[in-house]
């Protein structure tokens, strides 16, 4: 994985500038230390910081085809490259490097605007074809690589980080007020919305094509789909062998590289999997990180079990309340987001820790939790007709809009929790918020979800709306670049995930046994006291103890508070003095941290001078 940026001539006639493309690739060379090159050509402009892991001396981008008509940028890996290039070869295609993503342009010359349908991978590309005069952008399926985008001054500007954007004369600097109520209601912000107003991120499975003189024209090529109908049910012992087998196929191409490769340990099922998998089947040595945060739950006795299972050469380290505060302004700075739980910095540091051993690049159980039923609101749809006469009309109608089935509650009542809404935002934006309500229209395509089960449904939401942008995007993708550093997640395999969407219901969630199948499947492999734990999910500290721990907090200060008008000085000093109850404690998952959102709104603000 790499970093890129880009500059496309929609109608301007300007040459770009190749000293603001350097310094594009400057703001994000985090993401790619390991060499920059850039490529002007007439009437576009490609950049690109490498970040090396196959052919390190011949993989530098960007890449062009035999006669130099079709060029390339690609962050990101393709992890079917080599049946891939089997296949080109013997259509003729001449390969010129031994990379993984140069399979990405000879696709295209085969296959045109059908070759992302063809790639198993993470991926952000940019391809520019000179005889058509025509850019295509496009995001991997599941949305593991960021792309972000806006037009300034009839050029479209793109980029992996929207700092680099930034950096582009004349890129617009303004909080975007949807995504704000998109993380007052939703796990975080959804694409298209990013936190800055008229910069847009690119959604999954989705292509951006661009002509001189013509609007963008944005289409979906790939959409998680499940069946409405019931699947043919072929036995318990099939799916487990058969999902067995494809983990150990995802996991094996994810270790490919010419660098050691690394993979967290978290001491719950899906990172121990991957771990288990490794040691057993694919791996003589290789190394483990893990990270425990003070005061919290303490995995570090599963740690060891999975540990000592594996025999890896393992990292830790012990993270203190005063560095997750010490460190919420860099995470904030590399997120480009607000977040709403601090355990954004305990990913930050915990890459860092990566960052200080030979690995480049570390597997993860990412992706797990919604494919298997793995939150706890699986478990609540199972008493769904307990909930049914205690919603009101004005929640039926909204989750109906939202949703699709008035009596399906994707973890808020929303209507309730706008009464704290009121309160928490400034009295002006209160009285605007119909022009930047997230509740407005649905997040999701509504027809997509129409006639599916619950478990099927809220799958799909967490996929949109949880997945993408939030743990793959702000909490992973960013988190792990700030430390140029790669995320790899076996569990968002597409053959796996093209396999996991045929498993009946029943097997994923078992009674109240969740991820059923997956433990059947890792049954031999992962020691039965990670198989049999009960689930807990990771949390830090919130903005309790923070303001217990600090009277003066800079970010929330009322002049500061007042000089965005975004929320409301007194209500946030009234949330400052309940914080500081000495018996007050949010309720991890199941409440919002508001005050955190205020802090996170506001450092947003002033660390990138974003107006309102």
């Amino acid at each position: 994985m790499c970093a890129i940026c880009g500059i496309f001539d929609l109608n301007s006639g300007e040459k770009a500038d190749k000293d603001v493309l350097e310094r594009m690739l400057a703001a994000i060379r985090h993401r790619g230390p390991d060499g920059s090159q850039t490529l002007l050509l007439d009437g576009a402009a490609l950049g690109f910081n490498r970040l090396s892991f196959i052919d390190l001396d011949g993989g530098m981008q960007p890449i062009q085809n035999e006669d130099r008509t079709v060029s390339m940028i690609c962050n990101g890996e393709i992890y079917n490259f080599w049946e891939l290039r089997q296949e080109l070869e013997a259509k003729g295609h001449i390969f010129r490097t031994k990379t993984d993503v140069e399979t990405v342009l000879h696709l295209y010359e085969e296959y045109g605007l059908d070759f992302p349908n063809r790639l198993n991978g993470q991926f952000a590309i940019a391809l520019y074809d000179e005889k058509k005069r025509q850019m295509l952008l496009v995001r991997d399926q599941i949305g593991i690589s960021p792309l972000f985008y806006t037009v300034v001054n009839g050029n479209l500007v793109f980029a992996s980080e929207i700092k680099a954007i930034l950096e582009y004369p004349g890129a617009p600097r303004k909080l975007n007020l949807k995504a704000v109520d998109q993380l007052m209601n939703f796990p975080g912000v959804v694409s298209p919305n990013t936190f800055f107003r008229d910069i847009f991120s690119l959604e999954a499975g989705h292509m951006l094509r661009l002509q001189p003189g013509l609007e963008p024209e944005k289409s979906q090529y790939w959409d998680l789909r499940y069946s409405a109908e019931e699947e043919e049910d072929k036995g318990r012992d099939y799916y487990a062998e058969k999902l067995r087998e494809l983990l150990k196929r995802a996991i094996s191409r994810r270790l490919v590289a010419d660098v050691p490769i690394g993979f967290y340990i978290s001491g719950g099922l899906d990172s121990s999997v991957v771990a288990c998998f490794i040691g057993k089947y694919l791996l003589n040595s290789c190394y483990s990180f893990s990270a425990e945060v003070a005061g919290e739950l303490d995995e570090s006795r599963f740690q060891q079990i999975i540990h000592d299972c594996v025999g890896s050469t393992h990292y830790s380290t012990k993270i203190t309340e005063d560095e997750l505060w010490e460190h919420l302004s860099k995470v904030i700075y590399h997120a480009e987001s607000a977040v709403k739980e601090s355990y954004d910095v305990a990913a930050y540091l915990l890459s860092d820790l990566v960052s200080r051993s030979p690995a480049k690049a570390v597997l993860t159980g990412q992706g797990s939790d919604e494919f298997f039923c793995g939150y706890v609101g699986y478990m609540v749809d199972l008493f769904r007709n307990m909930q049914k006469d205690r919603m009101t009309p004005e929640e039926l109608a909204l989750n109906e809009k939202l949703w699709g089935d008035p009596y399906f509650r994707f973890e808020r009542n929303h209507p309730e929790i706008r009464k704290i809404h009121q309160q928490v935002y400034s009295r002006e934006a209160w009285a605007n918020l119909d022009a930047f309500s997230a509740l407005a229209e649905s997040p999701i395509n509504v027809g997509h979800v129409r006639d599916l089960s619950s478990q099927k449904r809220r799958s799909y939401i967490d996929y949109k709306l949880r997945l993408s942008d939030h743990l793959l995007g702000e909490h992973g993708d960013r988190m792990f670049f700030s430390h140029s550093v790669e995320g790899r997640h076996p569990f968002l395999d597409m053959e796996l995930l093209d396999f996991v969407a045929t498993i009946p219901d029943k097997y994923k969630l078992n009674g109240t046994n969740e991820k059923y199948i997956l433990k059947r499947a890792a049954q031999g492999i992962v020691p039965d006291e990670i198989l049999k734990r009960k689930k807990f999910p990771f949390q830090a500290p919130g903005m309790s103890a923070m303001v217990k721990r600090s009277a003066d907090l800079p970010f929330l200060r009322e002049e500061l508070i007042r000089k965005y008008g975004v929320f409301d000085p007194a209500y946030v000093e009234e949330m400052k003095r309940v914080y500081r109850q000495e018996d007050f404690k949010l309720m991890g998952a199941y409440e919002i941290d508001y005050l955190l959102i205020v802090m996170t709104v506001t450092m947003l603000c002033e660390t990138f001078s974003l107006s309102v």
